[in-house]
């Protein structure tokens, strides 16, 4: 553990302190004694996870009740660079280092500056994912990759990403640090069948949640006492209503609607987990998968397809639950553990075990070995 405390800032362009992992991430570095600043520049405030009090908490553009210094936030977003407002922070806190959450905040903090602050570089998402949305245009590449060339390190969640970032940029060191999962001291009551099975995710076509109701759908007589529970906001876009619309329709089409449930966001999600049976996240890929993480830890046992980025690496098949190819092995699969108790509860109970490796001691630790070792080779 580094003795040395360093001046850390840690910046997110879109509402920082709505993000959970963020909160909890700037929260564990002050604990460690660093004097940690959390920047963003979002009309949003609103808070997803407590903040310990000793982060220092910016938003360059947030709401503040005044109507009139809300418009002037509102025009100087559209009408100037967040760059700008950016480097007058830069000036006033005088960091060690500098975290960046996306590819828009290493922007944020370089574009037209000429500071030499040490940066490292995160990827919350499959790395070939955020560049084929943010280089896809020659001008993006090029101005990236002019950027890029003024950070120390990137760090990515899965060792199949350094591939991914080395290909794009092969001369940036990348180390791999997965995402902190929350050690919950509950876990799930083997000897209380809930009957439930939870997916917790937004509602979009990318979370796949059309997968498991097609999986469940054959399953649907034989164990008519269980439900599934879609845990999740809808973004309000038509996008995203035309897929909760195709979901609503397929339930309808096979008289499901008092079996599958969309309950919304939760505010204790902790209790929706413990009061569930199995977790499953169907996405294709996933930068880290904490809506499978989270009911691991709380010893339900999982499933996902087994060519899912991340999902492959959180989830152990067989051990901590299943790995499936498509939708019809995922309804065996699924079977197997409704009608049987005891698989759920020796899969459950390995599951909250292996979570372990994913403590926030060690992602802390792992992140401050890194910090350190950065600023060790720059002086």
């Amino acid at each position: 553990m580094p003795q040395k405390k360093y001046k850390i800032l840690l910046t997110r362009d879109r509402s920082a302190f709505s993000t959970k992992w963020v909160c909890n991430f700037a929260s564990n570095l002050a604990n460690e004694g660093h004097d940690v600043t959390l920047l963003c520049d979002s009309y949003e405030n609103k808070v997803a996870a407590p903040i310990d009090d000793r982060v220092v908490k910016i938003n360059l553009s947030g709401n503040t009740g005044n109507p009139f210094v809300n418009l002037w936030h509102c025009m100087r977003r559209y009408f100037s660079l967040p760059t700008w407002r950016f480097s007058r922070v830069l000036r006033q806190i005088e960091p060690d280092i500098i975290i960046c959450y996306f590819l828009q905040d290493l922007f944020n903090v370089t574009f037209l500056q000429k500071h030499n602050i040490p940066i490292i570089l995160m990827m919350h998402n499959p790395p070939d994912e955020v560049f084929a949305k943010h280089l896809k245009h020659w001008w993006q590449k090029k101005m990236f990759h002019h950027l890029i060339k003024k950070v120390s390190a990137v760090q990515v969640l899965m060792p199949e990403f350094v591939p991914m970032v080395q290909a794009e940029f092969p001369n940036i060191p990348v180390t791999v640090i997965p995402n902190q999962v929350p050690m919950p001291t509950q876990h799930k009551d083997y000897a209380v069948n809930c009957k439930t099975i939870i997916h917790v995710a937004q509602i979009a076509k990318a979370k796949r949640q059309i997968d498991l109701i097609k999986a469940f759908i054959p399953l649907a007589k034989e164990f008519s006492d269980w439900k599934i529970k879609f845990f999740g906001k809808v973004k309000n876009s038509r996008r995203h209503k035309k897929y909760m619309t195709e979901l609503r329709q397929l339930i309808a089409e096979n008289h499901l609607e008092n079996q599958i449930l969309f309950p919304g966001f939760s505010h204790n999600i902790t209790a929706e987990y413990l009061n569930s049976e199995i977790v499953v996240l169907p996405s294709y890929t996933e930068g880290f998968g904490y809506g499978l993480a989270d009911g691991l830890a709380l010893g339900l046992p999982g499933v996902g397809y087994k060519f899912a980025l991340a999902i492959n690496r959180i989830l152990v098949n067989g051990k901590s639950g299943y790995l499936v190819d498509d939708i019809a092995q995922m309804s065996e699969k699924l079977r197997e553990l409704m009608q049987n108790d005891d698989l759920r509860q020796k899969m459950g109970m390995y599951a909250r075990q292996d979570m372990q490796k994913y403590a926030p001691q060690k992602v802390i630790d792992a992140w401050l070995e890194l910090i350190t070792q950065v600023l060790g080779d720059i002086k």
